[in-house]
């Protein structure tokens, strides 16, 4: 009881420094979805991996090896959601799957199992692109990414300028875009 007490305490004083932190960076984009809306069938399932803004142009040196990747996100057991991505590295294809709880009492708040990462997420609205999301990680080396993932492995240029000039609003200026030349691999295949 105290520890569902502490987290949806910090879930409430998180919330009121992110609208804190909305009206000093008006670029910011609005509220993440909540771990209620995001967990619904909406967001099931695969999405591409379309480009990255960071703060740090050092947080880019992973992302530069990647020609492609792709996560499919699925309900686990109770509170929690199962995320899968496959990845293409030179010529060869990785396969990786985490579990992120979805506690209510940490909403929006998505923390990996091993509380290694935690993750935002937003709907596509807000960069014109309704069949898009884009996923805020902080990792345990502080090293923050913004990543827009998109239902179509086609995102459209003006979608790709939109995330980037709003990932530059909120001074996320270092951006990669994935070439996709060498051929996606399959979630099942990696």
């Amino acid at each position: 009881m105290l520890m569902s007490t502490l987290w949806s305490t910090f879930g409430s004083v998180m919330g009121l420094f992110y609208a804190g932190i909305q009206v000093m960076v008006p670029g910011l984009p609005p509220a993440p979805l909540s771990t209620s809306v995001f967990k619904s069938d909406e967001y099931m399932g695969s999405w591409h991996f379309v480009a990255v803004a960071v703060w740090d142009e050092d947080d880019l040196k992973s992302f530069k090896t990647t020609d492609n990747s792709m996560l499919h996100i699925q309900k686990g057991d109770d509170d929690t959601l199962t995320v899968t991505e496959s990845s293409r590295i030179g010529n060869q294809c990785y396969k990786n799957t985490w579990t992120y709880s979805t506690w209510f009492v940490t909403d929006p708040f998505l923390f990996r199992s091993d509380y290694d990462t935690i993750a935002l997420v937003w709907d596509g609205k807000f960069i014109n692109c309704p069949s898009c999301i884009v996923i805020l990680f902080v990792d345990e080396d502080e090293e923050t990414s913004a990543i827009l993932f998109a239902r179509d492995e086609k995102t459209p240029d003006e979608v790709i300028q939109e995330f980037k000039s709003k990932m530059e609003g909120v001074y996320m200026q270092d951006f990669y875009k994935a070439p996709l030349q060498k051929g996606k691999c399959k979630v099942e295949a990696a």
